[in-house]
């Protein structure tokens, strides 16, 4: 069930008081649910004296219903609280359940869900487009490595200095999905990232083939 809640907030350019609705819990019974959060438009405030627009922060339960997956933004100081509630749900939820930290992993997330994908196998394929260019990111400061929708997915790379685009490798990612298949066929983890990643592919029976 959606569950929204009038709030306000200060306009950080003018001053201004502004009026938002905001989402303890969402889910796809509101057909707008998935593409306002892969959007950003869910969080986003718009001050109606000066028109400036800016993003308010908040812990939200997304149901994803349509792809089975429930994901909880969580700002960092109510992370316990987010893994407590997933906690009590688990017995009584068939799907996935991930943990996300910021907007941007929650946009990330849903994304690539809604485009029918792993983001287990995913964050795997992004160690390997990392490796691939680690002769072209030496001495450059990588912000991230975040999925992009669309009929030819990508791979954004985010530099400090600006962003670059990879393609996805579908071909890739079945081959990852295939090689993986038993041992992601428990899906049991919170946080799946690149962290997670790391761990997964540094166990001895996790060795990629070549």
């Amino acid at each position: 069930m959606s569950k929204p809640e009038k709030q306000t907030v200060t306009c950080p350019k003018c001053g201004e008081t502004i009026a938002f609705t905001l989402w303890h819990s969402i889910n796809t019974d509101m057909p707008e649910a998935i593409p306002d959060i892969i959007s950003g438009k869910l969080f986003e405030v718009e001050c109606k004296k000066c028109g400036y627009k800016t993003h308010v922060n908040y812990p939200l339960l997304f149901n994803d219903m349509i792809h089975q997956v429930m994901i909880y933004n969580a700002v960092p100081e109510n992370a316990r609280e987010a893994g407590d509630a997933l906690n009590s749900m688990k017995t009584l939820y068939p799907g996935r359940t991930r943990i996300v930290l910021d907007q941007s992993t929650l946009r990330e997330k849903a994304s690539i869900f809604n485009t029918g994908l792993d983001d287990r196998v995913t964050e795997i394929l992004k160690l390997i487009v990392m490796a691939q260019l680690q002769e072209q990111l030496a001495g450059k400061k990588l912000m991230g490595v975040y999925f992009i929708p669309g009929d030819e997915p990508s791979f954004e790379v985010a530099l400090e200095e600006g962003s670059g685009y990879v393609p996805v490798s579908m071909e890739m990612y079945r081959s990852i999905e295939e090689q993986f298949r038993k041992q992601l066929s428990t899906d049991d983890e919170y946080y799946i990232n690149q962290d997670w990643a790391l761990t997964f592919l540094s166990s001895p029976q996790n060795q990629l083939q070549q």
